[in-house]
């Protein structure tokens, strides 16, 4: 019965359900940071999404599209928030474009009902054929860089300076657990320990609980939040200077996504190509519905993480290990008291570390023409000095698409990035 509901050659791969619940367990330690640290990043310092809404929208569609993972997908996926994405959200549409809260879920929405037509259609082919995979790769590290200054800005270690535009703050306690907590990531990490993220935020919270017993809540439970439910504006979203920020989530998510789901398929057995793309197109597909849900709940799109694969390489193989991971997450709904009071000094080595590791992606970029660089440079650099993810974006593919056109490359370009450039350039002036 539970071959049947969980996997789809369950007539060839017998289930075993310790290791199954074991892989729940294991994926579940190591996606659980992003239950404190998406609702942190969304907040935005207080100036975008409100904490405690936040944090029940988080862990509902951990929960819903993980079990809907579990059995859609039928492998052992985790769909949470995506890092990056919500970098997007909350420090380029909120902070940058100032659009309010509403206008955000309608971004969301609309942007994820694309992701959701491409993904059932073919014209996904054509957009990935179209863009470069430097540029793709540019994108990722670009993200990582962006992520890397926020969490270094949010604990105080990059303070703004009007002589040098930035510089180093002073030297404090929060900054000392900061990096106390970076090294400990980060050792953890390069152990492939899976609870690398969430050890150093449970253990710098402690500390800073003891050092500062007044940021310690009166109480520790408290009934869900559901007041950021179903509070899309759809027609704002709609407007003509709202496109570049749908176009933005929409390019990111859609790469993330294929790149991600590309890379955990590719750690599991298949009898056939066509078997794989039986699992490859339901888990887009599920991956596209996932935002589309967020837009309801009023949080940034869910992804498929990569973190999946702690549960793949300890032996699980199908969707039971999803649905355990699910119903773990499940107690932190009431939690959001206890979530609140976790410091940047917690969370920003998190931040820290998740963006050198997709900088590090930049290792992968292979290009022997000038004008190559330009755009992978133009992309990394113009996130984090424009403080927009969707600058670099821009700025990268603008720039390809004209350098090929002036150098007479037109053979390296296709129809279909031209047109995605001359929406990408429309932005400079909705902008």
């Amino acid at each position: 019965m539970l071959n049947k509901l969980f996997s789809f050659n369950h007539s060839k791969q017998p289930l075993n359900i310790s290791k199954e619940c074991i892989g729940g367990l294991i994926n579940f330690m190591a996606i659980a940071y992003i239950i404190v640290v998406n609702p942190l990043i969304l907040h935005a310092n207080g100036a975008g999404f409100p904490i405690a809404p936040a944090i029940t929208s988080t862990v509902l569609i951990i929960v819903v599209m993980t079990i809907a993972a579990s059995f859609i997908i039928k492998l052992p996926f985790v769909l949470a928030p995506g890092m990056g994405i919500n970098a997007i959200i909350a420090y380029t549409l909120v902070l940058h474009d100032k659009l309010p809260i509403p206008t955000v879920l309608g971004v969301i929405l609309f942007s994820s009902l694309l992701l959701f037509i491409f993904s059932v259609t073919r014209i996904r082919q054509l957009i990935i054929h179209a863009i470069p995979d430097f540029l793709q790769i540019g994108l990722s590290a670009g993200i990582g860089f962006f992520l890397f200054l926020i969490g270094a800005k949010n604990v105080g270690l990059i303070i703004s300076n009007p002589n040098t535009i930035i510089g180093i703050g002073h030297m404090n306690l929060p900054i000392v657990l900061c990096l106390m907590g970076f090294i400990v990531a980060s050792v953890l990490f390069i152990k492939r320990k899976t609870y690398a993220f969430l050890v150093p935020i449970i253990v710098i919270s402690l500390i800073y609980a003891v050092l500062y017993p007044a940021t310690i809540p009166q109480r520790l439970v408290q009934l869900p939040d559901f007041s950021l439910f179903m509070q899309i504006d759809f027609l704002a979203a709609l407007k003509l200077s709202v496109l570049p920020a749908i176009l933005s989530l929409f390019i990111v998510n859609f790469f993330d996504a294929t790149s991600t789901t590309m890379g955990l398929l590719s750690q599991l057995h298949f009898d056939s190509q066509h078997e794989k793309g039986v699992y490859l197109k339901r888990a887009l597909v599920t991956d596209s519905i996932g935002g589309i849900l967020a837009s309801f709940f009023g949080v940034s799109p869910s992804v498929i993480f990569v973190e999946s694969s702690a549960a793949i390489q300890n032996g699980a193989k199908t969707g039971l290990a999803s649905l355990v991971t699910a119903l773990l997450c499940i107690p932190f709904m009431f939690l959001s008291p206890l979530i609140a009071m976790i410091p940047s000094a917690a969370t920003s080595p998190v931040l820290m570390l998740v963006g050198l590791i997709m900088l590090s992606q930049i290792r992968r970029v292979k290009v022997n023409n000038f004008e190559d660089i330009v755009a992978v440079a133009l992309t990394v650099v113009m996130m984090p000095l424009c403080s927009s993810i969707t600058a670099g974006a821009i700025f990268g593919i603008v720039s390809y698409t004209i350098f090929k056109l002036l150098l007479g490359k037109t053979k390296e370009i296709s129809p279909t990035l031209i047109v995605i450039a001359m929406v990408c350039f429309g932005w400079f002036w909705l902008n």
